[in-house]
């Protein structure tokens, strides 16, 4: 990344406009801003996989879906950043950058995770500015907004002709990150050790359920999203953590392990 190399975005806006002449005599209020996203607080496996999405009320919209390829180093008072550059009008810009979205995210609309898959494994920034200037600054903070649920089921006969469906109801996010309500299925068979997983979104209250089903049938359901809430789990922090779920027939309890907290929550249920 040594050079940047010339972004591959779709401009639906007169562009042309924003780089006519700008000599001093002329009206510079006419010219772009120089747009300068920061990425070098960014993991190298996110900023891999990042979307630049910029738009304005005037209907001026940018994107680079391959915004990676066009970062590029930059040294200045002996320290290096990963930047990315841009040109955009001197106006209020709303700024969406994505990394991870499987290919659900579109502009104006955010992701929208389809009845039957799982959420993708989803960081995201967004930031509201104000660029009516030469030059704009913009350090690129990217979230989880994801947590990955895994299942564990606890049985003496090792026997599992079942599957794991978790339902909820939040089903994507708006382009400001905030999360969009609507139907979330998802359904996995767990491995031969009882074991399996699934992405959710964030979450606005207790609702997730996980149903053990038996083709259309199902035999037995859980108020997931309570014992995670029980544990004291975060659905508002900046960066989501994993949980594990146990799942013990024989001992009629569940537990529950958030990723980095020592402690582990166990509860009775009715099996």
């Amino acid at each position: 990344m040594d050079k940047c190399r010339r972004p591959s975005v779709l401009l639906i806006a007169a562009t042309a406009v924003l780089c006519m002449g700008c000599s001093i005599k002329e009206d510079r209020s006419l010219c772009p801003c120089a747009l300068v996203l920061d990425f070098s607080g960014v993991a190298e496996n996110v900023a891999e996989f990042a979307e630049v999405y910029i738009s304005a009320a005037d209907g001026f919209l940018y994107s680079d879906t391959e915004a990676y390829a066009n970062i590029c180093s930059d040294e200045t008072a002996g320290s290096v950043r990963r930047i990315y550059n841009a040109k955009v009008p001197k106006t209020s810009l709303s700024l969406s950058v994505v990394s991870g979205d499987g290919h659900f995210y579109s502009q104006g609309r955010g992701i929208s995770i389809p009845l039957g898959e799982e959420c993708p494994p989803v960081y995201m920034h967004y930031s509201e500015m104000n660029a009516a200037m030469e030059k704009y600054d913009e350090t690129v903070r990217m979230y989880k907004d994801y947590c990955r649920i895994t299942v564990r089921m606890l049985s003496a006969s090792g026997d599992y002709p079942f599957s794991l469906t978790v339902k909820g109801n939040i089903c994507g996010y708006s382009p400001d990150r905030s999360v969009v309500e609507g139907d979330f299925s998802f359904t996995f068979v767990p491995a031969s050790d009882g074991t399996g997983s699934v992405r959710v979104p964030r979450q606005t209250d207790d609702s997730l359920i996980l149903q053990i089903r038996d083709g259309n049938r199902v035999l037995r359901e859980f108020a997931l999203g309570e014992y995670v809430a029980e544990s004291g789990y975060d659905w508002e922090a900046e960066n989501l953590s994993d949980v594990e779920i146990a799942i013990d027939y024989a001992n009629s309890n569940i537990t529950v392990k958030v990723e980095g907290w020592s402690d582990i929550f166990e509860y009775d249920v009715v099996i």
